[in-house]
């Protein structure tokens, strides 16, 4: 149980190194509005302050230490945000983006700690430690043990200024308490922010992964349901949508493709004498070279056993029967050589085209198979 506990803090505080990343992009986005926030304030403070007649003896002190330590935020505010305004284009976290988030922050603390101990020369009040320290709680995304040690440094430099610049002991343990409890809290409110964002972010990771899985299943299940898995061609069920939105093209813009049945002679008797493995070696070449002998936008199918159909898109009777004799010479001539046996295989082809009179895939295929009947009964 101990074990397990350990286990589920261990990666909320050091969760993995992409998640980390991700925060720290946030962190950037933050610190940029953060510091433009905050330069627009520290503008108004210190006209506000400048605006204002000086005082005498401790009232002039007060006046032109907090005028100086405004104007010291407001010169790192600028080099911060100048560093966050280039960093939040960035697409992939670096050293200099935990430099800049960890630095603010101290920054932030830091002064808003060396002003509230200044204000202890007029006023008891410590509220600019106590909402820097919200601030900063609230804002940024820092790890657990990261923030302790912050808090813990802006604490112990708030402790001795307030003793140094407080004289009163009732009023010093007062504000030294309301300033730990203020960063107490503060932590804790960091801590809840940083757990619940890197809960968020595994969530969101692990759902992006199913879906990506799941799109990469459904992808996969598109190329069986579409693709003849001997050949690596479109299969028939396939080649019927295809030539579908071929048909429904050419009645829109009425121009003419053209079909080819392409038929294997006497394909069994490869297989009597060769053996089914060496006909499927044939079967994957012949349409390795259908493939080479036609264009880009040419689509070719297996459609049966050694049964292959050719859309020859914007293609007509005449060009159709050009590329059929090309095909129909190319695989006279060429002879397959598969397993160390030398194979030569001729073809019958049916054409058939496609206008606007063409009202179904049925009907053109009826076409082209009665042509491819005429072509192998003629030799």
């Amino acid at each position: 149980m101990l074990s397990q506990y350990a286990d589920r803090l261990k990666k909320m505080t050091t969760p993995d190194k992409e998640i980390i990343d991700e925060i720290t992009l946030i962190n950037i986005n933050r610190a940029f509005y953060l510091s433009v926030l905050s330069i627009i304030m520290r503008i108004f403070a210190i006209v506000s302050f400048l605006s204002n007649s000086p005082g005498d003896g401790i009232v002039n002190i007060w006046r032109t230490g907090i005028i100086v330590s405004h104007g010291v935020l407001l010169v790192l505010l600028l080099i911060f945000g100048g560093l966050s305004y280039k960093l939040r284009s960035k697409d992939r976290a670096n050293a200099l983006m935990l430099i800049v988030q960890y630095g603010l922050a101290l920054v932030i603390l830091f002064l808003s700690a060396a002003i509230a101990s200044i204000d202890q020369l007029v006023t008891h009040s410590i509220n600019p430690y106590i909402i820097a320290c919200m601030a900063v709680g609230a804002i940024f995304l820092i790890k657990p043990l990261y923030i302790i040690l912050i808090y813990l440094s802006s604490y112990i430099f708030f402790y001795i200024a307030m003793g140094i610049l407080q004289s009163e002991p009732a009023v010093l343990l007062s504000n030294r308490i309301n300033g730990l409890t203020s960063v107490v809290l503060s932590v804790f409110l960091s801590s809840i922010l940083w757990r619940s964002t890197v809960v968020n972010l595994c969530q969101k990771r692990h759902i992006d992964k199913q879906q990506q899985e799941l799109e990469d299943k459904n992808k996969s299940l598109q190329y069986l349901a579409s693709t003849d898995p001997l050949t690596g061609l479109m299969n028939r069920r396939k080649f019927d949508e295809e030539i579908s939105l071929e048909i429904s093209d050419i009645k829109r813009y009425e121009n003419q493709s053209s079909l080819l049945i392409v038929d294997i002679d006497n394909f069994k008797d490869v297989n009597d004498s060769f053996g089914h493995p060496v006909g499927d070696a044939l079967l994957v070449e012949f349409s390795l070279m259908s493939k080479e002998l036609l264009r880009e936008t040419d689509i070719v199918a297996r459609i049966g056993g050694d049964e292959f159909a050719v859309l020859l898109t914007g293609t007509g009777g005449e060009g159709g029967r050009i590329v059929a004799e090309k095909i129909r010479k190319n695989t006279e001539k060429k002879t397959f050589v598969i397993d160390e046996n030398e194979i030569n295989i001729t073809v019958s082809i049916g054409l058939a085209v496609l206008d606007n009179e063409t009202d179904s895939y049925a009907e053109v295929y009826k076409c082209a198979d009665r042509a491819l009947y005429l072509s192998k009964s003629k030799g």
